[in-house]
């Protein structure tokens, strides 16, 4: 089997393929803690020996069309609701604010449930089904535990438990009872997250670093964004890629689908990885300019990007910015907006915490770091259409209500007389 096993990203002790949701235990101290990140590792020889990259070209059934790749051994156990094969595309007036003709934005907010999580718990939630379990739960600011609830009900899981933050989309709070699931609101989510997994068996449907418990599986299927964009740019890689981070699954998940394409030898480089946070949270950032190995703890953290508002992270992605030369920055409100509303002006309607990947390529290019003949990615992580309160307070005017002609000719700056 191309499937070796689970390895530990800081220690690379070796596992069988189980259900650990616990992180290595190789890596924890005597008082239980520390325990680091396990991830998949696969035979890239014998991969590479069957490997027809023209099948990466087919659109459809998901992720799944890079299942050499992906952890799961049994093809009856994969769920797909149509995720990925997203559009990799120019903004046009981020292009133009930038001055930048070869920016992308990975645009994905057009999977299923509009969010990059589609491709995540495509990956966990099969891998679930395949391990025997009919219980799944998770903790989420809003797009996460969406995305566990469909995959939940498209798998026909008996049940699907969501902790949500307290300031999460009601809309997607909705979404997530229309989709079967149960949903509860709660500021400490991790208690009960902890006491379903080792009480009740519920599968942990989380991120890959254990807070308290992480799966190695669904961050597999953040690799295929990588795959994706190495097929969209024509067999090249991205001199640059910028990922809003908060645990930092988004950005080690595609640096780890970069790396086996090396392993693969269709790539000879990766490309330079740059982690985006909010200037009101911002650890990796902090912990990068320190030439810290772990990730501090940002206490009090505060920003409009809720998604990516984690007081702290793995590990495993700060590692990922050292080994490609890049590094972790931070926006202010204002310049995360400002990626808003110019996402908006180029036709896409993306959540604050998706546009600060942007923000982050923006502030960059105005500070003389990008070159301009370098091809740039940021990763665009989900819709801004399920977080309505935040939309609403980013309009500059609410739409007027049975005006007066003279009023529409006014608000939208018509000539006094008609062409």
């Amino acid at each position: 089997m191309s499937i070796l096993g689970l390895t530990c990203t800081r220690c690379d002790a070796q596992y069988s393929m189980e259900p650990m949701f616990f992180g290595c235990p190789a890596c924890v101290d005597e008082a239980g803690a520390g325990a680091a990140a396990l991830t998949v590792a696969y035979d890239y020889r014998a991969i590479a020996s069957g490997l027809n990259v023209e099948d990466w070209r087919r659109a459809g059934h998901g992720i799944w069309r890079f299942d050499a790749l992906l952890p799961l051994r049994d093809p009856a156990a994969q769920i797909s609701l149509g995720e990925g094969n997203t559009a990799l595309v120019r903004p046009r007036a981020v292009c133009e604010t930038t001055g930048l003709s070869n920016l992308y934005v990975k645009n994905e907010t057009t999977n299923p449930t509009w969010a990059f999580k589609d491709r995540f718990h495509a990956s966990s939630v099969s891998m679930a089904r395949s391990l025997g379990y009919a219980r799944v739960t998770a903790s989420t600011t809003g797009n996460h535990g969406a995305s566990a609830a469909a995959y939940s009900t498209a798998a026909g899981l008996e049940s699907c438990i969501i902790l949500c933050h307290p300031e999460s989309s009601m809309l997607q709070r909705d979404m997530i009872a229309l989709y079967g699931g149960h949903a509860f609101v709660l500021e400490d989510r991790f208690q009960y997250l902890d006491t379903l997994i080792r009480d009740y068996g519920y599968y942990p449907s989380t991120t890959m670093t254990p807070m308290p418990t992480g799966t190695p599986f669904g961050v597999e299927g953040y690799k295929t964004i990588a795959f994706e964009i190495f097929v969209q740019l024509g067999g090249r890689i991205p001199d640059r890629m910028f990922c809003p981070i908060a645990a930092g699954d988004a950005l080690y998940g595609p640096w780890k689908g970069f790396s086996e394409m090396r392993a693969l030898n269709l790539a000879d480089r990766n490309p330079v990885m740059h982690g985006v946070q909010p200037a009101g949270c911002n650890p990796y950032v902090q912990s990068f300019r320190q030439g810290l190995g772990d990730v501090i703890v940002h206490p009090g953290p505060s920003s409009i990007a809720l998604s990516i508002r984690d007081d702290t992270g793995g590990p495993a992605a700060l590692q990922a910015i050292y080994d490609s030369g890049g590094d972790a920055t931070d926006v202010t409100e204002e310049e995360i907006i400002e990626a808003v509303r110019l996402l908006a002006r180029s036709g896409y309607l993306v959540e604050p915490s998706s546009a600060a990947s942007v923000a982050g390529a923006i502030k960059a290019a105005r500070a003389g770091r990008l070159a301009s003949d370098e091809t740039v990615v940021c990763l665009v992580t989900g819709s801004g259409a399920k977080w309505p309160e935040v939309m609403s307070e980013l309009v500059d005017h609410e739409a007027p209500v049975e005006p007066s002609w003279e009023e529409i000719r006014a608000r939208a700056g018509l000539d006094d007389a008609p062409q």
